[in-house]
């Protein structure tokens, strides 16, 4: 049986960037796909910043794509930085776009009825594949077991398991839901435009071009577990492109789809495994109390929930999950934690109903 210090379970790029951030460490990386194979593989790959009140949420996101934009540039993976035009989908929104004003905190410029920030970029999943060296194999979990340390499938031992793999589960977390969200990437390299695309666009989706390339991603269907690549959903995104710039003559040359990790306050759920049985030992967590102590499932950890800003989340996330695993550090607003407290408030009663009738 091999051994490893790290387990990382996904092959996305929350399991890669998780897994490079380990690599000083007996660290192995498994998917049953390969690396960036499924929706970071599909992925348009857009840093582009959120436009929005300055909430706890839009500060994470903005600061994740400054950390972002020069972590790929250390790394040598080229950023393709040339900024993004972020625009207003309807009269509301002209509406909501004048309040935003004073809320932006990035540098910008007006422009039309949006707004211009010389950060936007674009990196290729294929780059970042290419560059980005982690211990990888190609391989499935079908059992993942506790005994003195994790084992997988009677085949590999790890000390720690870390948990990236997206909406699909490995093992039933009843705090944590995740949402697989459908997202699509179409490329084109024959194409006629009317209009500028020596900067990007962001509105109903992303339009943009890189090396000949023209590039068009939007994460926008929820809850449609049966979707696929199409291209009768190919050309609504060519649809939602031309509200913002005239495209003519489009032979789509690639079409890649994959459900995007949502979770269901939108944050990123990074850290512990919580043993929910806690809750039989403490019961007044059902009724609101915040845990005076926490019982984790040891050596289980989760990077998940990433959504349609992955290649800019899981920079943060893996980082902040290396330094929680390592120094103890703290989480803040992604942690585990916050998910559970909730859980326990809402189903908690449901829970301990159900255990007592199975005693």
């Amino acid at each position: 049986m091999k051994s490893f210090d790290f387990v990382v379970i996904g092959g996305g790029i929350a399991g890669l960037l998780t897994a490079y951030e380990l690599r000083e460490y007996n660290t192995l990386l498994i998917d049953k796909k390969g690396i960036l194979n499924s929706a970071s593989g599909a992925a348009g790959a857009f840093l582009f910043p959120k436009v929005g009140f300055n909430t706890k949420y839009t500060q994470f996101i903005n600061d994740g794509i400054i950390k972002a934009v020069d972590f790929y540039k250390n790394l040598g993976i080229n950023t393709n930085t040339k900024g993004v035009l972020i625009l207003p989908r309807d009269e509301k929104d002209i509406e909501k776009f004048k309040q935003y004003e004073s809320e932006i905190t990035l540098p910008f410029e007006k422009r039309k009825d949006g707004f211009f920030f010389k950060i936007g970029s674009v990196i290729n999943p294929e780059e970042v594949k290419e560059k980005i060296k982690v211990t990888y194999e190609v391989f499935e979990v079908k059992s993942l077991i506790k005994n003195k340390n994790w084992i997988i499938n009677d085949e590999i031992e790890a000390k720690n398991v870390i948990l990236a793999s997206g909406y699909e589960k490995i093992i039933d977390i009843p705090y944590i839901k995740i949402r697989g969200v459908w997202g699509e990437r179409i490329e084109a390299e024959n194409y006629k435009i009317e209009g500028d695309l020596s900067i990007y666009y962001h509105k109903n989706c992303s339009v943009g071009e890189i090396g000949g390339v023209l590039k068009i991603g939007a994460t926008h269907k929820r809850d449609c577990l049966s979707c696929k690549e199409n291209v009768e959903e190919a050309y609504e995104l060519i649809q939602k492109a031309n509200e913002i710039i005239n495209i003519k003559n489009i032979e789509i040359s690639n079409i890649k789809g994959g459900f995007r990790a949502a979770s269901i306050d939108y944050f990123p759920v990074v850290g512990k495994i919580i043993d929910i049985k806690m809750i039989l030992e403490d019961k007044h967590i059902v009724k609101g109390d915040i845990p005076k102590e926490y019982i984790f499932l040891e050596g289980l950890y989760i990077i998940n929930g990433m959504g349609g800003r992955g290649f800019s989340n899981a920079v943060v996330c893996a980082k902040k999950l290396k330094e929680h695993i390592i120094n103890g550090a703290d989480l803040g607003i992604i942690d585990t934690k916050r998910l559970f407290i909730k859980w326990a408030r809402r189903e908690g009663e449901k829970y301990l109903k159900e255990i007592n009738a199975k005693s």
